[in-house]
């Protein structure tokens, strides 16, 4: 695993990116996203995932002070035309997005505070690859503390897709 890239000193967490093809530390995380898939297949994604450069595709980790994974989110970069955001707008450009594809935490406790603190790493690594947006899921309750402090800057698109613009 690679150096932190976010640490909460108020919740103990740190986040770093996992290039590591041992899938076993971050199985339980995997295993409860993909309940029906078996351990080559999740092998197989994690291996394509970490096998990217980060500034294609990524896999970001959330450890607790006691070194247990909690959390755990899956990006890719892909590029959205503005027309899905300005529609009144004439000139169609692409706009560079950091997509989360899965975010999943091991404690419905601390779901909300989890996801906030891993959304917060993913944002400075779409700041630092160029991106005008993130791509979150729909929000529901378990963003809450998410919607919270970004509710300025998020886009809601459709009901299964929120983007959250960033200011760089």
């Amino acid at each position: 695993m690679s150096l932190n890239i976010h640490k909460n000193n108020s919740t103990g967490l740190a986040v770093s990116h996992y290039d590591s093809d041992n899938i076993y530390p971050i199985l339980p995380l995997l295993s409860e996203e993909f309940p029906n898939w078996t351990i080559d297949k999740i092998k197989n994604y994690v291996q394509l995932v970490i096998t990217k450069k980060h500034d294609v595709a990524g896999m970001l980790v959330v450890r607790n002070e006691s070194l247990y994974n909690v959390g755990l989110l899956i990006y890719t970069f892909q590029s959205m035309s503005s027309k899905y955001l300005y529609e009144k707008r004439k000139k169609n450009e692409l706009i560079y997005v950091l997509v989360v594809e899965n975010l999943i935490s091991s404690s419905p406790i601390l779901k909300q505070q989890v996801f906030l603190t891993i959304v917060e790493s993913a944002i400075e690594v779409a700041k630092k690859n160029k991106c005008k947006y993130i791509e979150l899921p729909r929000l529901d309750e378990n963003y809450k503390l998410i919607s919270k402090k970004y509710k300025k800057e998020i886009i809601k698109i459709n009901s299964f897709r929120t983007l959250i613009e960033l200011k760089v």
